[in-house]
């Protein structure tokens, strides 16, 4: 068996989209001869728990979990309810402590604040590798300061190491609409660029991060997320209410604003077409609900808790429409947020807004699962909905879908194509 080491802070019973990528891939690379190990957190800063994600993972896997200090107690003392994640803008209404410590964490902290966890999971990896032999170690980030710990590594142990973009790095949405020093700006470039130049491999989820990272053709590998197909085997389709459901799922930052998507809802309702619902599930934005909650007369919107991923799983393919939304910053082409995926494995429709001309509205295109159309289209969107509800209401469906290229089991094929190559180039050395 070829052996691979794995670092990832997010595993377990951490929930949300950025932990099933790992979990998939580890899932069926043994089909392929790989026996993994994963080194991870103990009990890190996580957006959302989910134990039942703890059932995914295999017996045979072995992970080892480290001491993992955490800034979550310090804000509950604060008065805040959970640390930032997934936006970093503040507003007026924050709290003096949640401007000062983003203030913080933006420039004085390179390159975020999970990297607290570095020392502890080096010092694992380190007594790890000097008890077994491993063809090679990925590190897998958000967050990206889990790439120095292979930085480390590779320096002092010569290690064959591949780096996994799981999103950007510098060019990161969220620091698109928000204030940073020159200076910090500069260093976590530097540190980005030592990343790539040292590693031996570089994988990443979208076409445009490779762009962003700039480094050789030879060196770098596409592989996006996936959906798992067995996710939906035992799911049941049924009708949960006499509503058109238009359903979100996942972490709603300030960036991915639906207010375009309600204004439409609403233009529908004024023309007589009642009985459309919007609902979010997960991490919403106070901003965002503050927002659509002050549009909203007529009970359209309503917002719901973190939900398990089973649950999430069987809503979505219980849902009419499924809503898409990338973050309306700058340089958002290559933005292919994995709910995506989960969304067309689904096999429900998707609305999308975004950039029409990026790499998430391709995949929508080319695989028929839905559309994309730009955030102020307010009234293309309200068309096609309409549609879309009229063919929901005659009990049709509204396309093909040609997503095999998505599944976990044709994606961790690549995968295992990749590490192949990587580990007869490292051997023919």
């Amino acid at each position: 068996m070829k052996k691979l080491l794995v670092i990832v802070y997010y595993w377990p019973p951490c929930g949300g989209v950025g932990v099933q990528r790992w979990l998939r891939f580890l899932k069926y690379l043994p089909r392929h001869g790989w026996e993994s190990t994963v080194l991870t957190t103990l009990d890190g800063d996580y957006p959302a728990i989910d134990d039942s994600l703890l059932k995914d993972i295999s017996k045979e896997l072995k992970v080892i979990r480290t001491k993992t200090p955490t800034f979550g107690g310090l804000y509950k003392k604060s008065g805040e309810s959970k640390v930032p994640y997934g936006s970093l803008e503040i507003n007026a209404a924050d709290s003096l402590f949640r401007k000062v410590s983003i203030w913080i964490r933006l420039n004085l902290v390179i390159p975020d604040a999970r990297k607290i966890w570095n020392r502890f999971a080096y010092k694992a990896a380190r007594k790890e590798l000097l008890a077994n032999r491993y063809d090679a170690v990925i590190t897998t980030g958000p967050p990206h300061s889990t790439h120095l710990i292979g930085l480390k590594l590779k320096k002092n142990h010569n290690i064959n190491w591949i780096a996994d973009f799981r999103d950007p790095w510098t060019q990161m949405g969220y620091l698109k609409n928000v204030k940073r020093l020159k200076a910090t700006s500069y260093f976590d470039k530097l540190l980005e660029n030592k990343v790539v130049k040292n590693s031996e491999a570089i994988i990443a989820a979208s076409q445009k991060i490779i762009s962003d990272l700039n480094c050789s053709s030879d060196k770098t590998h596409l592989l996006t997320n996936g959906f798992d197909p067995y996710d939906y085997m035992e799911i049941m389709k049924k009708r949960i209410d006499d509503n058109f459901n238009l359903n979100y799922f996942g972490t709603l930052p300030l960036e991915s604003n639906p207010i375009s998507v309600l204004k439409a809802v609403i233009q529908l309702q004024e023309k007589g077409i009642t009985g459309i619902k919007m609902n979010f599930w997960g991490n919403i934005s106070e901003e965002v609900k503050e927002q659509l909650n002050k549009l909203d007369n007529s009970g359209i919107v309503k917002f719901y808790q973190h939900i398990s991923h089973r649950k999430a799983i069987e809503l979505m393919s219980n849902s009419s429409m499924l809503l898409l939304l990338i973050n309306n910053v700058k340089n958002n082409e290559g933005i292919i947020t994995a709910k995506i995926f989960e969304y067309m494995g689904s096999g429900i429709t998707i609305l999308g807004v975004g950039p029409k001309e990026s790499e998430p509205a391709k995949i929508l295109h080319e695989t028929g699962s839905g559309k994309m159309f730009q955030y102020d289209e307010v009234d293309k969107i309200a068309d096609h909905i309409e549609s879309v509800y009229h063919l929901w209401r005659k009990g049709k469906e509204t396309g093909s879908k040609e997503i095999d290229k998505y599944s976990c089991v044709n994606l961790t094929r690549e995968l295992n194509t990749v590490l192949d190559k990587f580990v007869s180039k490292i051997s023919s050395f």
